[in-house]
């Protein structure tokens, strides 16, 4: 990176987090200015894995008055959209299938993918404790199908599939099972300040109605807690003003997620105190497709493909990465085949795979469908539809055979758990990097709670999990591995904001 670059984005970043201390500074309210509409024992800011997970964790604590807050109209968010694999060492299907792994390899792969810039103790609080989330999803009937896959960069397979192959496959029975215990649920409530009094966390403010195509809402209003505030809203990828600001790189690139994935609430924790970490870091998704919209069925799909297919540069007809490395890798091997574009054709990169492998991958009949994966009858073919030097396209077929076949060293030294041999027809599909992760947010503690600007220490009252926090993975992410973080952190979150009402009862009684 240029040093030019660098010191201009240091500025950008400068100038945002000195504005939002200066709007801390002057938009603290006072207790007595606040009259609460209502009061709650905790507030959830979210209504994804992590805030779902915030909620389990408090109820079994034995809060009853959880209300969760959703500005869309559906609830779930991303976590709805996305395939819904979640990566993490020592679950039981792991173990049943004689899969070894461990939490110091489990660490040791997210080191390397976030290239070291991951916060220590974070790290290991995921690795520690990403095995226990099995316990929510077995007890609110999340199902899964009976395997393990491997997603780049893993050492190992790792990643548990919902029966469903989607997230709405995990969202949908916690949400039902916490709804018919008593948790409450508000759509449209769009968040737009979090109230400190005292030091201390005490509610938001709120606009009620809100209609995030138009931005308007009906009132506004406060909800007060009796103990603490869980934000779990996720990133802010569709924030292309935030995106452009922070990573200019980035401002013209499509991004996954859903559109209410917004800055506004990042904005009210910085407004809050809190401390940002790593707000210019962002992760591509090297899986994407420039045949459908944000990242759909392709996606999925192509996770399949990278395993037991190959990727290749039209251009060469030559592979040009590893398939299964780390994310922020193959985006970028991605990126450079893209540079070898021609001013009337952009020069995307294919992955292709052989029917065999359309049999078992999740995602594959939709993208098929939809016009996303294309059937080859022959190799003559499958040269012909993206203009591949066909000599070329034959003998890296051949020699990806030979290494399938343990007669050849893999020169870009590529985990094969399944040797599939590549054989007509084939079935392809272009791919393109999009906008996927934002990697920082606000600083916590392994205990979930948001650390405060001023004094390095945590803000009473406030916890957040998920997206919207920075650090656990530096300075890119393992596939599968953001499910598991909104539940590890949302977990720990709700059972620390239990324990706060509990105390904070304590003292009004005293």
């Amino acid at each position: 990176m240029k040093p030019s670059i660098s010191i201009k984005r240091r500025s950008l970043l400068q100038g945002i987090v000195a504005g939002s201390i200066g709007s801390a500074l002057a938009g603290t309210v006072s207790a007595a200015e606040t009259n609460y509409s209502e009061s709650h024992d905790l507030v959830i800011v979210g209504s994804g894995f992590a805030g779902l997970a915030t909620a389990y964790a408090a109820l079994k604590a034995g809060l009853k008055d959880i209300l969760i807050l959703e500005k869309m109209e559906a609830f779930g968010g991303n976590s709805c959209l996305c395939g819904g694999l979640m990566s993490l060492p020592l679950s039981p299907k792991q173990k049943a299938l004689g899969i070894t792994d461990s939490v110091e390899l489990m660490v040791g792969d997210m080191y390397k993918a976030g290239r070291g810039f991951n916060h220590p103790s974070l790290a290991r609080k995921f690795a520690e404790d990403a095995a226990s989330v099995c316990g929510m999803l077995d007890e609110c009937g999340v199902e899964l199908k009976d395997k393990v896959i491997r997603l780049g960069g893993h050492s190992t397979p790792r990643a548990l599939v919902p029966a469903s192959a989607s997230g709405g496959g995990i969202v949908v029975p916690i949400h039902n099972w916490l709804k018919s215990r008593g948790v409450q649920f508000r759509n449209r409530t769009q968040v737009t300040e979090l109230i400190v009094t005292d030091g201390k966390v005490r509610g938001v403010r709120v606009n009620e109605g809100y209609d995030w195509q138009t931005g308007k809402s009906s009132r506004t209003k406060t909800i007060g807690t009796k103990g603490a505030v869980v934000v779990c809203t996720g990133g802010w990828g569709q924030d292309n003003s935030f995106v452009k600001t922070t990573m200019p790189a980035y401002a013209l690139l499509e991004c996954t997620s859903q559109p209410g994935a917004t800055a506004e609430m990042l904005r009210a924790l910085l407004k809050a105190g809190a401390l940002p970490t790593m707000l210019d870091m962002y992760q591509l998704g090297p899986w994407a497709s420039p045949d459908e919209k944000g990242a759909g069925p392709a996606s999925f799909f192509a996770d399949y493909a990278f395993a037991e297919g190959i990727s290749i540069n039209p251009k060469t007809g030559n592979r040009y990465m590893n398939e299964l490395a780390d994310r922020r890798t193959r985006a970028q091997a991605q990126l450079k085949v893209l540079t070898q574009s021609d001013a009337d054709k952009i020069n995307y990169p294919i992955v292709f795979c052989s029917e065999k492998t359309t049999e078992h991958a999740e995602g594959f009949k939709a993208a098929y469908r939809d016009g996303c994966v294309f059937r080859h009858s022959t190799t003559e073919d499958l040269a012909k539809a993206y203009d591949i030097p066909l000599d070329a396209l034959k003998k890296q077929i051949s020699e990806y055979n030979e290494i399938v076949a343990g007669k050849k060293q893999d020169p870009f030294e590529k985990p094969l758990d399944v040797k599939q041999k590549l054989e007509a027809p084939f079935y392809s599909m272009r791919l393109t990097p999009k906008l996927h992760y934002c990697m920082g947010g606000v600083a916590i503690t392994p205990k979930a709670e948001v650390i405060s600007y001023e004094t390095l220490k945590p803000i009473s009252g406030l916890y957040a999990a998920g997206e919207i926090t920075g650090g656990v993975h530096g300075m890119d992410r393992l596939g599968g591995c953001s499910s598991v973080d909104c539940m590890v952190f949302g977990l720990e979150a709700g059972r620390n904001a239990a324990a706060l009402v509990e105390t904070r009862n304590v003292g009004t009684q005293k």
